[in-house]
């Protein structure tokens, strides 16, 4: 839903109203919660067919703008074209994600004894999984049909380079992310962080986001006053998240989801803001949106020389090497032994956010693509 708030903010900023339409099971509620003047309109999640009809009176608007390559979007998107344009939104390789089979992991040192009983495993697990319509089984199988859209968007040069796509990175509202709304300390407070250094990462905690490195430069460090703060996340009970929080104790401090209108001061809390992600394919094809997050509230960043990260910073963050503990506690004590010098990086950060990932400069690409797509429709 990140991804697609931004989306329809960008549109706006092109001149085109959006409306986000998307299933919900029974008892379920949007998170995070939309940004206030958008609408948001639920359609029931099963059964399929209900889902489809349903999504078709719903999306009324000339574009049809499908967020990822699943068949809950694309695939709904296509049924429900009308002879409107479909658009779609690659921001994460879809292939890796969601329901592999954990022997696959395993497969390639026994494949050559034990091929066909891995092959077995893989199938019987995948049958089991087919009425997950979100499983990677079928995103995988919906991917060709990305052929048969208008216009495909990607938020990483990987991922356009893949699906031959008009490159759309991440971004933020500027305007509502300013650091100028928010007296940090007080934002520290509130949150009860009061006194701590505050080394934030915003978003889902996962084995490839490199958490472990940061809280092993922590070990390192030994500061006792610094706190790893992890806001929010996908899932409810996320299990890497527990795990962190439980084999470091000491440095881990978990904060719940919030809105997106509250998101702002909860970043502005950070003294530091950490991407620290691993050099894994799912890492190389994603832009992590606390990035922005970051730069938006002239943080300074330390993050990693993985996928698009160097280029989107260009030099306004501490990038160190991926999955090095030791590079990272240099970058904290860095930051923290020179304000002065962490908070012109931050600033810089901010400058460039507003260049060339800002609402309004998603908004020209965006204003390119539909003359585009108006002049060359399918």
């Amino acid at each position: 839903m990140t991804r697609a708030y931004l989306l329809a903010a960008a549109l706006e900023c092109a001149g085109v109203e959006a409306d986000i339409v998307g299933s919900l099971s029974t008892g379920e509620g949007v998170y995070p919660e939309p940004p206030p003047g958008l609408r948001v309109i639920p359609v029931p999640q099963s059964p399929f067919a209900r889902r489809v009809l349903a999504t078709r009176r719903a999306a009324s608007g000339a574009i049809l703008y499908a967020v990822k390559p699943r068949a809950t979007s694309l695939g709904v998107a296509l049924l429900c074209r009308a002879g409107r344009p479909v658009w779609v939104d690659v921001d994460d390789w879809e292939a890796i994600f969601d329901g592999e089979p954990v022997e696959r992991s395993t497969e390639t040192a026994v494949a050559k004894v034990h091929g066909a009983y891995f092959r077995t495993r893989r199938l019987a697990y995948s049958l089991r999984n087919l009425r997950n319509l979100d499983h990677s089984f079928h995103s995988r199988r919906i991917q060709p049909w990305m052929k048969r859209a208008d216009a495909v968007t990607a938020n990483t040069h990987f991922l356009a380079e893949r699906y031959g796509a008009v490159y759309l990175p991440s971004g933020k509202d500027t305007r509502v992310f300013d650091p100028a709304r928010f007296d940090a300390d007080r934002c520290r407070s509130e949150l009860g962080l009061a006194g701590f250094r505050v080394v934030m990462f915003p978003g889902t905690a996962r084995p490839h986001k490199g958490l472990e490195d940061v809280l092993a430069a922590f070990d390192l460090l030994s500061w006792s006053d610094i706190r790893l703060v992890v806001v929010g996340g996908r899932e409810v009970g996320d299990a890497h998240a527990e795990d962190l929080a439980r084999r470091w104790p000491r440095w881990v401090v978990r904060l719940p989801r919030f809105a997106s209108a509250e998101m702002p001061g909860v970043v502005a809390a950070a003294h530091v803001v950490v991407a620290p992600q691993r050099d894994t394919h799912a890492a190389r094809a994603q832009f992590p949106m606390k990035l922005t997050d970051a730069m938006a509230m002239a943080k300074p960043i330390i993050t990693t020389r993985v996928g698009d990260i160097p280029e989107v910073l260009d030099g306004a963050a501490f990038v160190v090497p991926p999955s090095s503990p030791e590079a990272i506690a240099a970058a904290l004590r860095d930051a923290f032994e020179r304000p002065d010098h962490a908070r012109r990086l931050g600033e810089e950060a901010r400058r460039r956010c507003i260049e060339r990932y800002s609402v309004d400069a998603l908004g020209v690409t965006l204003a390119g693509l539909l003359a585009a797509t108006a002049r060359s429709p399918r």
